[in-house]
């Protein structure tokens, strides 16, 4: 389902509102439209009066095409997720250490984008909810993976332990952020240097 999000993402519908438009293109306008919401005030909570209002339809619309409140929140991560692994995805023109550093970056800004997005995503998947959890679980294995790749990249050994620290710095990195949204005490730029740096003090932990 998210590889399939991620081709759609590449090749996003018109905003214009359009009696024509076919399901599939109405509810990726729709979804534009939350993310405008979004990006227009990051802290703010997504509604579904908001974004009917964004994308000129109604609520009832809105509840036409995603079934419920909690499908549409859903159907706003899951875009989300798809849209944060375009922009995370390595950079093979860069030297191996720079992809590294440029998808982490590239990540905490799209996190800080939507941070209520990310904050709903961690929570709810916590929390249990069957449909986010896998959603999340599939986001962290993809992003992991490409990691491990980037570090592999550099020249280091794959072994179980720097395989293990990888997906342990990912989760410091979750509780870092989630900690930096209700608390904002670094500049962005700060918590992105943090994010990035604590990878090599992480894996530096490895060696013998």
């Amino acid at each position: 389902m998210l590889i399939d999000l991620l081709l759609n993402t590449l090749a996003p519908v018109s905003h214009t509102s359009s009696a024509r438009l076919q399901p599939a293109e109405r509810r990726t306008q729709i979804l534009d439209a939350a993310r405008r919401v979004l990006e227009a005030d990051p802290h703010r909570e997504l509604s579904v009066e908001l974004v009917a209002a964004e994308a000129g339809v109604s609520p009832a619309l809105l509840f036409h095409y995603f079934g419920s409140k909690k499908k549409f929140q859903y159907a706003v991560i899951e875009a989300a997720a798809a849209e944060v692994m375009l922009r995370t995805a390595p950079d093979l023109s860069l030297p191996p250490a720079e992809q590294l550093r440029s998808g982490i970056r590239a990540f905490v800004r799209a996190v800080l984008e939507a941070p209520q997005l990310y904050r709903a995503t961690l929570l709810m998947s916590a929390a249990g909810d069957p449909a986010v959890r896998a959603l999340h679980s599939e986001l962290r294995q993809v992003f992991s993976q490409w990691v491990i790749n980037a570090v592999a990249e550099r020249g280091i050994e794959i072994t179980p332990s720097v395989e293990l620290a990888c997906h342990g710095w990912q989760g410091y990195v979750e509780s870092t952020l989630l900690r930096w949204i209700d608390n904002p005490t670094v500049s962005p730029g700060e918590l992105e240097s943090l994010c990035d740096r604590s990878l090599d003090a992480i894996l530096g932990t490895t060696s013998e």
